[in-house]
């Protein structure tokens, strides 16, 4: 017996599901596999056999805003979402009006000494970052400033003029989080990011030769390293994998011994066989000049299918506009929801160490999970239920997908919870099974989708299950489905 009904906003913690995906083997093209039970795709899931445990790669740029006049319901909804890391940046395009986050907004007066507390104002940052840790999520902290989209000129995203003032600026700013100073805290906070994309010219840097940001970051990194041995610092943060300049990066701080923890870049495909083979490259990259420890991190990426005008409002008129920001197609649409479930679970094998989506939420814009009035989309359901995948099945479980955009992933708990994420990408069949191991060869399921149409909230069913098949119906596009065994 299936029995439907809609599954409102609010998620109970024991009811929820398990994730998600298929095992990515990089440079092997995958195609649906069918079955001889016709045009049906069979996927496996074996709950006997632990692979490791599910990587917390739901991490996200930016926390709730502190400006909460237009929705004062984003701050439940962030911590429900259980992100696994928040990374600090565009913070105050969240919150305008607001000195948060970065260089120029806490350290006002280039002409003052970094070294004097007196000279910082922390108040805002202090709160926001207080906001996030209170809701269970560590923090990446870019340092620098954000991107600035601003005619005729730029004002604060360009290189800074005296690289070792802000080097001290920057150390304030982690002794403050980290060491107490100027009245701060021991948060701990653990990743320090230098600078954010300085090949994005005029948006993000002023010198067109890239040389320029590699002696900055090393100048700075070396500078934290010295006083702040046991934090991470990473960069480039580099919009798109750029073989050539990444290359260029890695080699100007091995040959200057500038500590790179993590190295960072950026992503918003629609392809993902890109997002997905990209770790692959920048850990060859590291690996053949002897950075075997460099974590990888692509902290901004996002599904994105159109052209930059378009989502900008440069061009098209305001329904295609609409379309693209809202409909099952677009940058935050059923599409884009699958795409998110996808890629968390192929990068499960990937060497892929970190990822943050960009981003919570943007007050002046449409990139959000949630969107500029505080409302989810149904790309945030997929973030939740993952992150309540990891809270309550941490376990990975191997599982077998029949392509990159037909995938599986399945957890399990130490009191034996059994949960999976099935995810279609766009692809059709006239029924979607899953052969089980590992569980009762019989049972029932609690099934929760996220489907086309005008529904955001995902809708729930219970479905019986018999001989080891689950059979969860016909695929026709793109959808998501968090499974609990009950």
């Amino acid at each position: 017996m299936k029995q439907e009904k809609i599954f409102t906003a609010t998620w109970h913690p024991a009811a929820l599901i398990a994730a998600a995906l298929v095992a990515f083997l990089p440079g092997l093209p995958l195609s649906p596999v069918f079955s001889d039970e016709g045009n049906a795709v069979v996927l496996t899931a074996d709950f006997s056999e632990t692979v490791g445990p599910i990587k917390p790669l739901n991490g996200t740029n930016l926390g709730p805003r502190l400006i909460t006049s237009r929705y004062n319901g984003q701050r439940e909804l962030f911590n429900d979402a259980r992100f696994g890391l928040v990374r600090l940046h565009d913070a105050p395009w969240d919150n305008p009006g607001l000195r948060l986050v970065d260089m120029h907004l806490i350290f006002g007066n280039m002409n003052d000494d970094p070294a004097d507390p007196a000279n910082y104002y922390f108040d805002a940052t202090d709160d926001y970052v207080k906001t996030i840790l209170d809701g269970g999520a560590p923090i990446m902290y870019r340092l620098g400033v954000s991107i600035e989209h601003s005619a005729p000129n730029t004002y604060f995203a360009k290189e800074p003029k005296d690289a070792a003032k802000a080097a001290e600026i920057f150390a304030g700013i982690v002794r403050h989080y980290n060491r107490g100073w100027g009245n701060g805290f021991r948060h701990g906070i653990e990743y320090w990011e230098i600078w954010n994309e300085p090949n994005m010219i005029p948006l993000m840097w002023d010198n067109k030769d890239f040389a320029s940001y590699c002696r900055f970051y090393a100048q700075v990194a070396k500078r934290l390293k010295e006083e702040f041995p046991e934090i991470k610092i990473g960069g480039p943060a580099l919009a798109g994998c750029d073989e050539k300049l990444l290359t260029q990066f890695i080699e100007f701080c091995r040959k200057e011994n500038a500590p790179l923890d993590f190295c960072s870049w950026h992503a918003y495909p629609s392809s993902l066989a890109e997002i997905i083979e990209a770790p692959v490259t920048v850990r060859r990259l590291l690996d053949e000049r002897g950075l075997t420890d460099t974590e990888l991190h692509l902290d901004e990426w996002h599904y994105f299918n159109t052209s930059w005008n378009v989502v900008q409002g440069q061009e098209a008129d305001r329904k295609t506009r609409a379309d693209v920001i809202r409909g099952d197609g677009g940058i935050n649409g059923i599409d884009a929801a699958a795409f998110i479930a996808c890629a968390l679970a192929l990068w499960q094998d990937s060497p892929l160490d970190s990822a943050n989506y960009y981003c919570t939420s943007l007050q002046e814009d449409d990139w959000g999970l949630i969107d500029s009035n505080g409302y989810p989309y149904k790309t945030y359901y997929v973030f939740r239920g993952f992150g309540e995948l990891l809270a309550f099945a941490p376990n990975r479980v191997r599982c077998e997908s029949a392509s990159n955009q037909l995938v599986v992933l399945g957890g399990t708990s130490e009191s034996k919870a059994a949960r999976l994420m099935v995810a279609s990408f766009k692809e059709t069949a006239d029924a979607l099974k899953i052969r089980l191991s590992g569980v009762p060869a019989s049972g029932t399921v609690r099934v929760r989708s996220i489907d086309p149409g005008d529904r955001i909230e995902p809708i729930e069913s219970t479905l019986d299950y018999t001989d080891g098949v689950l059979n969860l119906g016909p695929v026709t596009g793109s959808t998501v489905k968090f499974i609990e065994f009950l």
